[in-house]
């Protein structure tokens, strides 16, 4: 007889400098505040993140398709070559967070704030943000098909020659986005 792997969860918990990479079945993290750790390359496919704060963790090539993140802080965290496809962020913050090369097709951005978010060669075909602050956001290189804002702040938000834009680059200067060379 054959056991499934225990799924963990982190509730309550206050966490400094510890290393996750190991755990491949975390499956919640609630009102809980990590600071200075590592879940590189974990698979956490279908994770739920409610209520949490996230500060300075390394999540590089991270599995997280499927994922739901909901009133939580994920400030200055290092999200490269991650998977975030299908994912439903809501009221989340990604403040100045590394997310290059990171996918996020067809995830969803719901009153979301992603100020100064490194999304340099990332890949958000079918993404939709509604509410969301992108101001400042580095987009250059980034694949923006079928993307959709709605209600969105786009001002200064950089793009380049090779940036898959979901419109024109004069509709883009019209919401405040810059070009850059």
């Amino acid at each position: 007889m054959a056991f499934a792997p225990k799924k963990y969860q982190i509730f309550r918990k206050k966490i400094n400098n510890l290393d996750f990479s190991h755990v491949n079945t975390l499956k919640m993290v609630r009102s809980s505040y990590l600071v200075d750790s590592s879940f590189e390359a974990t698979n956490m496919e279908s994770i739920k993140v409610r209520h949490s704060t996230f500060k300075k963790i390394n999540l590089k090539k991270c599995i997280l398709i499927r994922s739901r993140f909901a009133h939580s802080d994920l400030e200055q965290c290092n999200f490269e070559y991650s998977n975030l496809s299908q994912n439903s962020f809501f009221r989340t913050a990604l403040r100045k967070t590394n997310l290059q090369c990171t996918s996020f097709r067809n995830s969803t951005f719901n009153e979301c704030t992603l100020a100064h978010a490194d999304l340099r060669w990332a890949n958000l075909e079918g993404a939709a943000f509604v509410k969301s602050n992108l101001s400042k956001v580095n987009f250059c290189n980034s694949n923006m098909t079928n993307v959709k804002f709605m209600k969105c702040n786009l001002k200064g938000a950089k793009y380049n020659i090779h940036t898959v834009l979901p419109f024109n680059q004069e509709y883009a200067s019209g919401l405040g986005m810059v070009f850059v060379h």
